[in-house]
């Protein structure tokens, strides 16, 4: 198959590409559709065999292949080149933009692309963004398109390059993450995307801000689109006004037959100003009743809006399944000027100033007769007493569905009576509170009665009267309260004294509700000055930490570790089965660069890991950035497949071969549980590949 690319003034067909990247076969088609055109794939792509390869190319654009959202299919997304500079680099960045052109205009396995400037920034490579707009504009496979940027810094190409997006009715996903004004440019893109299309469902632009002219124009775009079920906007979209008053958005909304999921980030004003801006959100999908989900943050609520909520849950087929107001602080003023309607019934008004006396409006809005589907709360209590709680929570318990409620902003002065309030509300099985606090010994006791209140925490070894104390507090963390995020900070003192090293270790290494450990130096204490396993160069802190098999994250920063302890680690990281994120900052630089040069040697080895976070010097660049990354994208290939063995019986020799190599680790759980609540979300299940 002859393919031409167009640079400049010159065309390269695909055998002189196949000559220029000998081994690529980028004169092969894709071969990942199946043979009737469908999009499910009964062949793996003849990419995967050198993924490596067309990998370490794209690295000099920012840019990774990985297998992200099934078998077979493949995600370009974003990552930070660390490698040298100068010719060599932006003669291998030429090459990736025409690699880039190879997989967008060729290859229907590449199913979503995370873009951002590291794709177009650079002097010189005008005909090698041409080379990126034209493959935009050319294909015809990408599901999935997220933009990072508003590529504000390039107006020579942003034009085109919105323009080229403008064309691309193939997405069932656009997302648009750059902060700003609404640039027309951008506008243009996406009113035509949402005229044109048949099968855009999702739209998230929570950032742009509109005036009454932009929102206008995109209002009009989405009154014409059928396809747009989930959207994301910013809160300015409802100042836009029809001569009777009424907001133009809030009046789409009224005769939206598609929408279900909408998520909008306010601006923090007064409440009579949100109040209105909510009531032009909620009473529309109350009267309609096709919300499922509804998520709003930046917001300031008062009392009324809990009656709006109230409303909407029951409000004619009542079928919200989550309400996410985590985001939104509350103002509960001593007395209100002037009550709101709520849009309930002609009759209901509300003036009454604390939530704690404003039940009745609540219950009143709430229709009980409704047959109510929520089932997930977040809930913000900043600006809530906990009597206020105790007021939602009394309401919560009739609501039969409801099954969980996540709380957030629980300041600790107020952590034991809002946990008193949960309790005596019978909602201790339903109620998680989510927010990480600052702990010692006076903390642990005082909450004592509460082992539920907390669940994330730190702890500072230099507050505690002396060592003893410190690892007492530790304990009553681990045992008691059974935390499952802990960050503690280290002093020399405590890592000297050895009853308190042995005690802390063998802590550490039998806490079964641990997830995340986070461990921080104060004043540069050094790892080797302290006990070591028996007949072993290391510290016997690491050792006992990699025996506990239920932590999947571990950061160590601050902490100077030595020749010995930092070969261990290293070896202790790479044949982990249970570890999924590691970050490592030593307070010597040197033995940043040292660990980055030993990890990226053997790190081929390690299985699970797929995040992780280094701090290197910039002298330190290279082939080894390149190469842990390469692993990390390999290994989310890995557990996508053994996630889709799992869950959705996908029984082929790629996915079998992948669940071999990931079965039983906190890796697989972790994306095994991601993938079964997109069922639960979507109640989707996805076709499976043949492989």
């Amino acid at each position: 198959m002859s393919h031409k690319i167009r640079i400049g003034t010159k065309e390269m067909d695909t055998e002189e590409l196949n000559r220029r990247f000998p081994g690529l076969g980028l004169n092969v088609p894709c071969s990942a559709a199946g043979e009737d055109g469908s999009r499910v794939p009964t062949s793996i792509c003849h990419v995967f065999d050198n993924l490596c390869r067309w990998n370490y190319v794209l690295w000099y654009v920012g840019l990774q292949l990985r297998e992200l959202r099934g078998p077979g299919r493949l995600s370009l997304v974003r990552v930070v080149y660390r490698g040298r500079g100068g010719r060599i680099v932006q003669t291998r960045s030429r090459h990736a933009r025409i690699l880039f052109h190879v997989l967008l205009a060729q290859h229907s396995c590449v199913e979503s692309l995370h873009m951002g400037d590291a794709l177009i920034e650079g002097s010189g490579l005008g005909e090698y963004r041409e080379c990126v707009v034209s493959s935009l504009r050319q294909n015809t496979s990408l599901r999935t398109l997220l933009l990072g940027s508003l590529f504000s810094e390039y107006r020579s190409i942003r034009e085109e390059l919105f323009r080229a997006i403008a064309t691309m009715t193939n997405l069932s996903e656009l997302a648009v993450f750059g902060s700003a004004a609404a640039p027309s440019v951008v506008l243009d893109a996406v009113c035509a995307l949402l005229v044109d299309t048949r099968c855009l469902t999702t739209v998230t632009i929570p950032r742009l801000v509109y005036d009454d002219a932009s929102a206008n124009r995109l209002i009009a775009a989405l009154r014409r689109n059928q396809t747009v079920e989930n959207l994301s906007l910013h809160g300015s979209i409802v100042h836009s006004y029809m001569e009777t008053g009424t907001s133009r958005f809030s009046h789409f909304l009224a005769n939206s037959t598609q929408l279900s999921s909408v998520s909008m980030e306010g601006v923090d004003t007064d409440p009579a100003s949100t109040f209105e801006d909510i009531k032009c959100i909620v009473v529309p999908f109350r009267i309609r009743g096709n919300l499922q989900k509804l998520r709003l943050s930046g917001f300031l609520l008062s009392a009324p809006c809990a009656c709006l909520f109230a409303a909407l849950m029951s409000g004619n087929e009542g079928c919200l399944k989550s309400l996410d107001i985590a985001g939104c602080r509350w103002r509960l003023e001593s007395r209100l000027e002037e009550s709101y309607d709520v849009g309930t019934t002609d009759g209901e008004q509300s003036g009454v100033p604390y939530l704690a006396h404003h039940s009745c409006d609540m219950i009143q809005a709430l229709d009980h007769t409704a047959r109510v589907q929520l089932s997930f709360l977040a809930l913000g209590i900043d600006g809530l007493e906990p009597e206020d709680l105790r007021c939602l929570l009394n309401i919560a318990t009739t609501l039969e569905s409801l099954k969980t409620i996540s709380l957030s902003g629980v300041p600790l002065e107020k952590l034991k009576a809002v946990c008193q309030v949960i309790r005596e509300t019978t909602m201790s099985g339903r109620v998680r509170i989510e927010d990480a606090y600052l702990v010692d010994s006076w903390t642990i006791a005082y909450l004592r009665e509460y082992p539920e209140a907390l669940s994330k925490v730190a702890i500072r070894s230099f507050t505690e009267h002396n060592p003893r104390a410190f690892v007492i507090v530790v304990r009553l963390a681990c045992s008691w309260y059974r935390v499952t995020l802990l960050h503690l900070h280290l002093a020399q003192g405590i890592l000297s004294d050895v009853p308190t090293f042995r005690a802390l270790s063998s802590c550490l290494s039998t806490s079964d509700s641990l997830r995340v450990l986070s461990l921080t130096g104060c004043d540069e204490p050094d790892l080797s000055r302290t006990l070591r396993s028996a007949g072993r160069p290391h510290s016997v802190l690491l050792e006992m930490i990699f025996k506990n098999a239920a932590i999947r994250a571990l950061r160590l920063n601050g902490l100077r570790m030595g020749k010995d302890n930092l070969h261990f680690f290293v070896a202790a990281v790479v044949a982990s089965k249970s570890l999924c994120e590691l970050a490592f900052a030593s307070c010597n630089q040197a033995e940043n660069d040292t660990f980055l040069r030993l990890l990226s040697s053997t790190f081929h080895g390690s299985k699970t890991i797929t995040h992780l976070r280094l701090l290197s010097s910039t002298e330190c660049v290279g082939d080894e950035w390149f190469v842990i990354g390469n692993v990390i994208g390999r290994n989310v290939g890995h557990l996508t497949c053994a996630a889709h063995y799992v869950v959705y019986k996908d029984y082929s020799p790629r996915c079998e071969a992948a669940f071999a190599i990931v079965s039983g680790t906190n890796a697989l759980m972790k994306r095994v549980e991601e993938l079964v609540n997109d069922v639960e979300t979507t109640g989707q299940f996805p076709s499976t590949s043949a492989a």
